[in-house]
C-alpha cells in the first residue's frame, strides 16, 4: 500500500512538473515605426545600429514627444524628438528649396544634432553629436502640406567633439500641425 501511495505521488508530482512551462518576461526592443505620411507624430532611426524612436506631441512632462514640421519663416524645416526612457534628443534643421526630395543639412543654422543622455550630461558636449561640412546629413523629403503634415527620412553621420563619428541610419519623421 505504501509503495502504490509513494507510485501516485511520484505520477503527481512528475505530471505537475511536466505541465509547469517557465515564463519569461523578454524585454521588447523598440521598432522602428512605419513610413507613414498622416501627421502621425512618430520619429525612428538607427544610432550605430541601435533603435531610437518617439512618438506623440508630448509636453514638457511627457517622456517622449515628437515636434516640427511646416516651412518656418526662415524658409527651414526642423524636425524634433526626444524619449526620456531611450535617454535622447534629436533635432534636424533643412533648408526647404521649394519641392519634395533630397534636402541636406551641415553646420548651423541646417544641422543635425543627436544628444546621447544615457550616462547623463558629459562635460565638452563629448554625449553630443552634430553634423557639420564633412559630415552632412540628407533628407529625402516624401510628404509636405504646409500646413497640416510633414513626413520622410532621413541619414546622416555626426561628430562629437572628440571627433568620434556616429551613422545614423534608417531614419523617418511623421508630423502633424
Amino acid at each position: 500500500m505504501k509503495q502504490v501511495k509513494l507510485l501516485l505521488l511520484t505520477l503527481a508530482c512528475t505530471t505537475i512538473f511536466a505541465t509547469c512551462k517557465k515564463t519569461t518576461t523578454a524585454i521588447e526592443e523598440p521598432q522602428l515605426p512605419p513610413e507613414t505620411q498622416t501627421g502621425a507624430f512618430t520619429f525612428g532611426c538607427k544610432v550605430d545600429g541601435k533603435i531610437f524612436t518617439a512618438s506623440g506631441k508630448g509636453g514638457l512632462l511627457t517622456d517622449e514627444k515628437v515636434w516640427g514640421g511646416g516651412v518656418y519663416s526662415d524658409s527651414s524645416i526642423k524636425i524634433g524628438a526626444s524619449n526620456s526612457k531611450q535617454n535622447f534628443s534629436f533635432n534636424l534643421s533643412v533648408k526647404y528649396n521649394g519641392s519634395l526630395g533630397l534636402l541636406y543639412t551641415s553646420a548651423y543654422p541646417y544641422k543635425g544634432t543627436f544628444q546621447d543622455n544615457s550616462n547623463g550630461t558629459i562635460p565638452g558636449n563629448s554625449n553630443t553629436f552634430n553634423t557639420d561640412s564633412l559630415q552632412i546629413g540628407r533628407v529625402n523629403l516624401k510628404y509636405l502640406v504646409s500646413t497640416s503634415i510633414v513626413s520622410g527620412t532621413f541619414e546622416m553621420d555626426a561628430i562629437n567633439a572628440n571627433g568620434k563619428i556616429i551613422k545614423i541610419t534608417e531614419g523617418r519623421f511623421d508630423i502633424g500641425m
